[in-house]
């Protein structure tokens, strides 16, 4: 008897299968890393690495663009000649100490499980056992590296985030993520929410599906993107390449969704479906940000996400960034973790590596509710 595999099964086997062979620069223009495979609970899972990362490298691949460039090119981000000038001085001092530690623990040279190369990826609950395994197998795989696995909520894989805590994995503080159950009718109530569905039935901008997206109209839908994530934000959020939109489209990896006005393609949205664990995020959204704001292009996208949510019967994952919007839209804040073990490393290593993690766990919760306005 044919049975035919679940589509995010074969979308997630391909994505791999080419990495391995290609490395991560073929989905990423800024992910030189590495892509090998482990089995975790009977499916290949990709484990990214990285033996060295340049000031280019995305967020998604280097843990140094994470914790150390990101946050000093956001606080640059829209800032003044002089005020720049400013907080480049004032970061020396601080950066150099953190930048040795940052070495000396060997967290860029990591090898990070289940990394899809987007912002948030969605994991099942694994189990103690299944944890217990993986660690074992990557331990006698990887000796000289340490272990790493990105975007743990302990909201979204209760089971997952205490089974890393149980085997000796660590969690460090990594950014304020918006969480949000469009099951609840409470949800729905919201004046924001309200008037964004009433901005996305509005035909004076029309919603195509993903059946209605062509090959064609790929290097479109990936400047839509590099406006907003590239162009507007980061260099270092992941820099999808056109091979990346080709295997959406083809495969649903992401599901893709697009705004037409007057004829052309304004938006994109491309929705990640855990249907196992029960969430889907957007790893990918973009817009024209040259046309008016009237048209509320962002907030249509947006709608758009949660209405999908909605009628997938899943929760949705807002991830991070756009705190007040996401807040005013049932976004409710919770911390998010990357998960450390190093305990097979030398003692330099281990060492740095708890001294970076107390700093982060003394500063971090605090700086990032104070950013997010919390």
């Amino acid at each position: 008897m044919h049975t035919s595999l679940p589509p995010r099964v074969v979308a997630d086997a391909l994505w791999l299968l080419t990495a391995r062979s290609r490395g991560g620069r073929h989905w990423l223009h800024n992910a030189t890393c590495d892509i090998q495979a482990i089995e975790i609970a009977g499916q290949s899972q990709p484990v990214s690495l990285l033996d060295s990362s340049n000031w280019q490298e995305s967020y998604v691949a280097s843990p140094r663009s994470t914790w150390l460039r990101y946050p000093r090119q956001e606080l640059l981000r829209g800032a003044s000649p002089a005020k720049a000038q400013a907080i480049k001085l004032l970061s020396c001092p601080i950066l150099g100490p953190l930048s040795a530690l940052f070495k000396a623990s060997k967290l860029d040279q990591a090898a990070i499980i289940a990394n899809h190369l987007v912002s948030t990826n969605l994991y099942a609950d694994w189990s103690a056992d299944d944890i217990n395994q993986t660690t074992d197998k990557l331990l006698s795989t990887y000796p000289q590296r340490p272990l790493m696995m990105r975007n743990i909520c302990p909201q979204v894989n209760p089971e997952l985030a205490a089974s890393l805590l149980a085997t000796g994995w660590q969690l460090l503080p990594r950014r304020m993520i918006y969480l949000c159950d469009p099951q609840q009718t409470s949800v729905w109530k919201h004046n924001h929410v309200k008037q964004d569905a009433r901005l996305l039935d509005h035909p004076e901008v029309e919603v195509l599906t993903h059946e209605h997206l062509q090959m064609q109209d790929i290097a479109v839908l990936q400047q839509l993107y590099r406006q907003l994530f590239i162009d507007k934000h980061s260099y270092l959020n992941p820099d999808f390449t056109a091979a990346f939109f080709e295997l959406c489209l083809e495969t649903q990896f992401l599901e893709m969704h697009a705004l037409r006005w007057q004829g052309r393609l304004v938006g994109v949205l491309g929705i990640y479906t855990h249907q196992e664990n029960g969430w889907l995020t957007t790893p990918l959204i973009g817009y024209d940000t040259s046309l008016p704001k009237e048209l509320g292009l962002y907030r249509r996208l947006m709608a758009l996400l949660l209405k999908t949510a909605r009628d997938k019967k899943l929760k949705l994952h807002y991830s991070s960034g756009a705190s007040q919007f996401k807040r005013a839209r049932g976004g409710m804040p919770q911390l998010e973790y990357t998960a450390i073990y190093n305990r097979h490393l030398s003692t330099t290593a281990v060492q740095s590596t708890a001294l970076f993690a107390r700093l982060l766990r003394t500063f971090a919760p605090a700086i990032l509710k104070k950013a997010d306005g919390i």
